[in-house]
Order: C-alpha cells, then sequence, then structure tokens
C-alpha cells in the first residue's frame, strides 16, 4: 500500500472538505448529508451508512458513549434513509463533533489505507502504477466503492483491465467517460472531481 502523493492528498481535501481546515471548522465538524445515495457524513468523507455499526465503534470511539451510540446507528441509512436520519432529532440533539485534528488522524490512519486496500484489491496491479496515478483511482474507490456489476460501472471495468497494462493515457479517457452518470443531475462536483482525477492521471504518462 502506497502513501497519497501530495496531490492526490489535495485532491481528496479539496473534494471531500472544500480544500482544507477553515472549510471543515465552517461546515463539517458536524454530521451532513452529501446527497445522493449517501448517508450521514463525518470527518473527511466518512459516510457511516456503508460501514457497519461494529466498525463505527472502532473509527470513533474518541466520541462520548451518547454520540457514539448515534453514529452506530447511522450504519445502513442511505439516500433518502440517511437525509432523514442526519435531519432527526436523534442526531441534532447529540451534538456530535469530530474535530479537524481528529478527522485529519482518522484519514491517515485509517481511511486512506482502507481506501488503498479496497483499490488494489478491486485494480490488481494497480501498486505498480505511478504515486499520482495511483492515488487517482484510490481517489475514485473513495468517492464510488468498488463495484463492477451494471452499465454505470463500465468504465470502471474498463479500467481494471488497463491498469496492469499502465496505459495512462486510456485511463485517464475512461475516468473522463464516466462523467455521463452524472450530467445534467446537478451533481457538478462529481464531474468536476473525475476531470481533476483523469489529469492527475496524465501526470504519469
Amino acid at each position: 500500500m502506497k502513501q497519497p502523493s501530495v496531490q492526490a492528498l489535495n485532491l481528496v481535501l479539496e473534494y471531500e472538505v472544500g480544500g482544507g481546515k477553515d472549510y471543515y471548522n465552517k461546515y463539517l465538524t458536524h454530521p451532513t448529508w452529501p446527497g445522493g445515495h449517501s448517508g450521514l457524513t463525518l470527518g473527511i468523507g466518512i459516510d457511516c451508512g456503508y460501514y457497519t455499526s461494529d466498525e463505527l465503534g472502532k473509527l470513533f470511539s474518541f466520541l462520548p458513549i451518547e454520540q457514539l451510540n448515534v453514529v452506530k446507528n447511522a450504519s445502513g441509512k442511505v439516500g433518502e434513509s440517511g437525509k432523514a436520519y442526519v435531519r432527526s432529532d436523534e442526531v441534532k440533539k447529540a451534538n456530535i463533533t469530530v474535530t479537524w485534528d481528529q478527522a485529519v488522524k482518522l484519514f491517515d490512519e485509517l481511511t486512506w489505507p482502507k481506501f488503498a486496500r479496497l483499490a488494489e484489491k478491486a485494480f490488481p496491479g494497480l501498486d505498480q502504477l505511478c504515486d499520482n496515478a495511483y492515488g487517482a483511482i484510490v481517489s475514485l474507490v473513495f468517492n464510488r466503492g468498488t463495484a463492477m456489476q451494471g452499465d454505470s460501472r463500465l468504465e470502471m471495468r474498463n479500467i481494471r483491465v488497463l491498469v496492469p497494462k499502465r496505459d495512462y493515457k486510456r485511463i485517464a479517457e475512461e475516468l473522463r467517460k464516466m462523467k455521463r452518470i452524472w450530467e445534467g443531475k446537478g451533481l457538478d462536483g462529481l464531474i468536476a472531481r473525475r476531470e481533476a482525477e483523469a489529469k492527475l492521471v496524465e501526470t504519469c504518462a
């Protein structure tokens, strides 16, 4: 597993926390719902809806028990269910707070390693790519997961074939083709993220 290159880390921070500490402290210290199929989100892009209750208990063990129980209850609640939970009195009254320092520590020690391992498993040969391309694919997995089935995952399947070939140009092309999924849906941030990932891959070509 590789550590994130500076460029890859900056990309993830840009799209997960608006670029850094000031934005995080203003908008993200408490639970949010980013939209779409997301669940209750804390820290640097930790979508609690996609973690088990036990995983959340370990991730956020530093929280008071009352707050921790509310976070653990977010497991499995995604989409409209996640939205409703974030806006519920239960979550609001808990006043759950994750500081910037806590969020960065979680990201460095747990989040990046988790998604780097998932990315390496989903894209065999990934660890042979240059650091920026490696980081771009981890960013993709961080955002989209590792599912490969269905039309919306066509480009991810294509990238899986291209990674062992270290075909940086075509990997970047597939990232750009992926934009089709979000066009016209008010999700311009995802379109911009794919473009940023494609450009990061192209630095390796």
